[in-house]
C-alpha cells in the first residue's frame, strides 16, 4: 500500500442544512472528523488508544452518517475510508455508496478481471524492492549462456528473506525458471528474460507480492507472451465494476 499502514480516505456528505453540521461538528472522534469547508468526513491525526482501531473506526463512521437526517442521506454522494491493520495485515474498506448504503469488505487479490498493460520499461511502481517477493514460472528459447546469464542476475539481485528458492532447467535451447517466494529485484529479471529470450520464444507469469505487510496496491502480475510483456494490477475487492476498456483477444488472461 503506498501511504503505508492506518487509514486513509474521505466520506462527501453533500448539502447540510445548518442544524446537520452543528450536529456533526460536536460528535466526539478519534478517527475521523467533519469538515465544514467541504462537507466531508475525513481522517484526523489519531492517537492510538486502547480501543480495537477498526471497531472504532467503523462505530465513529455510523455515528456520523446517522446524525444526517433521511432525506439527507438519501443526497449523500459517498466515499471510502480504507484501513490497514498493522499486525495482521488485513485490507479493509469502509465504503459508502451514493445514497448512504455502507458496506465492509476485506481485500482479497484478484487477477482474474484485471486490466492489462502493454510493459515497455516505463516507469512502474512496484512494492520497495528489498520486499519484494516473487512466484511464477517462465520457459524461453536462449543462446548457450542464458541460463548461466539468467541465475547470475538472480543471484545479484536476491533480498534479505531466504524462505523462497528457484530453479533453472534446460533442455537443449529451452530454458524453464520456477521462483517460490524469491526476494528479488523484479524489474531486474523481467529485463533479463526480454533480453536473453530468442525468437519471441518468451511465455509464462511472474507475480509480484510482498514479504512485509501492508503493500496491496502495489502488487503486480507480469505475463510473457512471445516479444511482449503485459502487466497487471489485481483487483482488491470483489465488488469493483468491470472495466470496458479491459483488454481481450490478446492472448493475456
Amino acid at each position: 500500500m503506498r501511504t503505508h499502514l492506518g487509514c486513509t480516505g474521505s466520506v462527501e456528505l453533500g448539502c447540510l442544512a445548518e442544524d446537520t453540521q452543528k450536529r456533526l461538528e460536536r460528535i466526539p472522534a478519534t478517527w475521523l472528523e467533519y469538515v465544514p469547508e467541504t462537507s466531508a468526513l475525513v481522517v484526523r491525526h489519531v492517537r492510538p488508544d486502547d480501543a480495537p482501531p477498526l471497531r472504532e473506526l467503523a462505530g465513529e463512521l455510523v455515528d456520523f452518517l446517522q446524525a444526517v437526517s433521511e432525506p439527507e442521506r438519501e443526497q449523500v454522494p459517498g466515499g471510502a475510508l480504507y484501513y490497514q491493520d498493522e499486525a495482521t495485515g488485513q485490507y479493509v474498506r469502509l465504503l459508502v455508496s451514493e445514497g448512504c448504503q455502507l458496506t465492509l469488505a476485506w481485500a482479497c487479490p484478484d487477477y482474474s478481471d484485471a486490466r492489462w498493460e502493454r510493459f515497455q520499461n516505463q516507469r512502474l511502481a512496484l512494492v520497495f524492492e528489498p520486499y519484494q517477493r516473487l512466484n511464477g514460472s517462465v520457459s524461453f528459447e536462449g543462446g548457450e549462456r542464458a541460463a548461466d546469464s539468467l541465475r547470475r542476475v538472480l543471484e545479484q539481485t536476491t533480498g534479505d528473506y531466504s524462505d523462497g528458492d528457484f530453479d533453472i532447467s534446460t533442455s537443449g535451447p529451452r530454458i524453464e525458471l520456477s521462483l517460490r517466494h524469491v526476494n528479488a529485484d523484479a524489474l531486474s529479471i523481467v529485463n533479463a528474460l526480454r533480453y536473453l529470450a530468442t525468437n519471441a520464444t518468451l511465455r509464462g507469469e511472474i507475480d509480484v507480492s510482498s514479504f512485509r505487510t501492508g503493500d496491496l496496491e502495489d502488487y503486480c502480475r507480469f505475463s510473457f507472451r512471445g516479444d511482449e510483456i503485459w502487466f497487471a494490477r489485481p483487483i482488491l475487492w470483489s465488488d469493483a465494476p468491470e472495466d470496458s476498456s479491459r483488454l481481450s483477444g490478446v492472448g493475456c488472461p
